[in-house]
């Protein structure tokens, strides 16, 4: 039984409902082995580059996978999946937490939060932090929303820290 389903059919969820009941049926072992499976294929999608494990697959696998805490001053590779408070984020880069220095919620560089509720459309902009300093992976062609204004990126900016109304950056356009 496993809780992976593929890409090209992302609508599957009553597909994923049912596996999801028969796990949590099967008993806290059989959880607990499916569990560490499915962050170990986490951990290689990402890895290799596939991204057939979906947003979507990994917040409904919350239903039995147990996701660790974030932890300051902690080794983390890329793939893994961490909680702080109620929100699921991914290691989108090797490194060691710094909780003062690198905050979880608004390091774009080190966590992507797993969510499903921005698309980065013009009606869904994706936002971008206040936070000064903090580093965005911006994506050509995506629309991001700043202190209540939406902006297009107009080239991928991978370390951003510029924000999209700062003087000058011909990467941001204003939408009107």
């Amino acid at each position: 039984m496993s809780i992976i389903h593929k890409k090209e059919n992302p609508n599957s969820n009553a597909g994923l409902e049912n596996e999801i009941k028969n796990i949590k049926a099967a008993g806290e072992s059989t959880a607990a082995l499916l569990s560490m499976t499915f962050k170990a294929q986490i951990t290689a999608d990402r890895k290799t580059g596939a991204k057939v494990i979906t947003d979507e697959m990994i917040l409904k696998s919350a239903e039995i996978v147990e996701y660790p805490e974030f932890e300051d001053n902690h080794a983390y590779t890329v793939g893994e999946i961490i909680k702080k408070g109620n929100l699921l984020f991914e290691v989108i880069a090797a490194h060691t937490s710094n909780a003062a220095a690198y905050p979880v919620e608004t390091t774009f560089a080190y966590y992507r939060q797993i969510e499903l509720t921005h698309t980065g459309t013009k009606d869904d902009p994706i936002p971008y932090p206040e936070t000064a300093g903090v580093l965005v992976a911006v994506v050509n062609g995506k629309y991001y929303s700043y202190k209540g204004k939406v902006y297009l990126a107009k080239s991928d900016l991978p370390n951003c820290v510029w924000p999209p109304d700062t003087a000058g950056m011909w990467q941001w356009e204003k939408v009107k």
